[in-house]
């Protein structure tokens, strides 16, 4: 065991500081949203499907305000921004946080000035709002705070700040939900506290570095890039958020509640998806600013295989996942898994293109492709959840995951062939036939939950065929 454990440090030490600051980004993210993942069939078991369903609703209308508040200036804007600017990150950073600062402040007073037009619609109390605008601006920091992290190779801070923060968080949302009688708002609320004792430190940070909070063309590239790209992070929210809103609505705040359980429990895939996105986008950018495709191909490849396997395993066994996820009241959730956690893929595959049509700053198709496709979840999840139930809102969401995948996919072979003087940085034909296999696996998976035994056999079955198939093709590579 000490011989292995050795072996291991020994490779460790002989990474690159580059490889090194992409696996503790990788472990890192994958820490913060598995601990989400992790903590929920405590939480399933302390909260009322109802306080579920509440903050369900919270978490929605955050993802949608957050977009306004904070204009999506910890989103692609970052990493672009950093490359681009490189030899004066400390201004570009500073001046960064200081329009965040600014847009919160406009946008809050405009909120606070229509609350009460909104009320109906959100159907948050104040306090949910208040909460929501100080957890938008301060996490929106920690995110800006870790990117500059990951450009500069410094993960011992990013890991210790990671690590405090999300076991801080975790501890917090779980004793104020015991002590306190709302326990939909002490959920929230110890995930807020946390964020802005953590985001705060982070902006020192930021402060101490370069207190130009101001610079006119930072703020005009921000402003440039960012505002095109509004719809776009609207419809991406609209694509993620916006059933569980529609089904309370339609059906009520259990269902609400039931579906977000069911959802998070499939959307447990994106953990994986969120970190390789993290350290990925970073890498895709660099190499496309040297114009070094090699290899690339081949990595996203890589990627998107191991990524369906997983999904496969996820999936096949969702039943079971969700017994241990939350009690039975939940249960009939689980037909809502196999499309849900599918349309991760189609979503990995966007985030494996997008650093591309990022780069290349032509914001405005990205923003029209994914209004489309949030159009159409709109329509389809109004008409199929009205005739078929809140369950049909997991369907709805995989064909528009799907849609949404294909038109940017699509759009990503313009600029190769523009720009690139047509050269071919993914393998489409491969990429096709995975996409597939995945809208397959949705649809039967699904079918076959009622019957263990043949669950059990097939599993195994194709396990097998897969083992012998790559010991195969390494024999042959031999």
């Amino acid at each position: 065991m000490e011989q292995r454990i050795d072996k291991f440090l020994n490779i460790y030490k002989q990474l690159s500081r580059p490889l090194k600051v992409s696996a503790w980004f990788f472990f890192c993210s994958l820490l913060q949203k598995g601990l989400l993942f992790f903590t929920t069939p405590i939480f399933t078991r302390i909260l009322s499907t109802e306080d579920y369903g509440m903050i369900s609703i919270f978490n929605s209308w955050e993802s949608i305000i957050s977009i306004f508040v904070t204009l999506g200036l910890s989103y692609s804007v970052q990493n672009v921004g950093l490359v681009k600017f490189s030899d004066d990150k400390d201004n570009y950073q500073s001046a960064t946080l200081g329009l965040l600062l600014t847009c919160a402040a406009f946008c809050s007073i405009i909120l606070e000035q229509i609350y009460d037009c909104l009320k109906p619609i959100i159907q948050l109390e104040e306090k949910y709002i208040f909460l929501m605008l100080i957890h938008c601006v301060f996490n929106t920091i920690m995110t800006m705070w870790s990117l500059r992290k990951r450009f500069e190779y410094h993960y011992k801070k990013m890991v210790c700040v990671t690590i405090t923060y999300a076991m801080f968080s975790t501890v917090l949302s779980i004793v104020l939900v015991v002590l306190m009688k709302d326990k939909a708002y002490a959920k929230v609320l110890g995930i807020g506290i946390s964020t802005v004792i953590i985001g705060g430190i982070c902006c020192i940070d930021f402060v101490g570095k370069s207190k130009k909070l101001f610079n006119k063309a930072y703020w005009k590239f921000a402003f440039k890039y960012n505002l095109p790209m509004i719809p776009h992070f609207l419809s991406t929210v609209v694509l993620g958020q916006l059933d569980r809103i529609m089904i309370k609505n339609m059906c009520g705040s259990s269902q609400a509640g039931i579906y977000s359980v069911a959802y998070s429990t499939a959307n447990v895939i994106n953990i994986l998806n969120s970190a390789l996105h993290a350290s990925y986008s970073p890498w895709l950018l660099q190499r496309i600013k040297a114009k070094n495709y090699n290899k690339i191909s081949m990595v996203v490849n890589a990627i998107l295989s191991y990524y369906m396997v997983l999904l496969w395993i996820m999936v096949w066994f969702a039943p079971e996942v969700l017994t241990i996820m939350a009690p039975p009241e939940y249960y009939e959730g689980v037909y809502v898994i196999p499309p849900v956690a599918c349309s991760m893929f189609f979503m990995l595959i966007f985030n494996v293109i997008s650093p591309l049509e990022q780069y290349s700053l032509k914001t405005t198709f990205i923003a029209a492709a994914s209004v489309g496709a949030a159009v159409a979840n709109v329509g389809l999840n109004y008409i199929c959840i009205q005739r078929f139930g809140y369950l049909a809102a997991g369907y709805t969401t995989l064909a528009c995951y799907i849609l949404f995948a294909a038109v940017h996919y699509t759009y990503m072979k313009r600029i190769c062939r523009n720009d690139m003087d047509g050269i071919t940085i993914f393998d489409g034909k491969k990429i096709g036939q995975m996409c597939i296999l995945v809208a397959g696996l949705a649809i039967f998976s699904a079918l076959i939950y009622p019957y263990h035994m043949i669950r059990y056999v097939l599993f195994i079955t194709i396990l097998v065929i897969m083992v012998v198939k790559r010991r195969k093709k390494y024999t042959n590579v031999i």
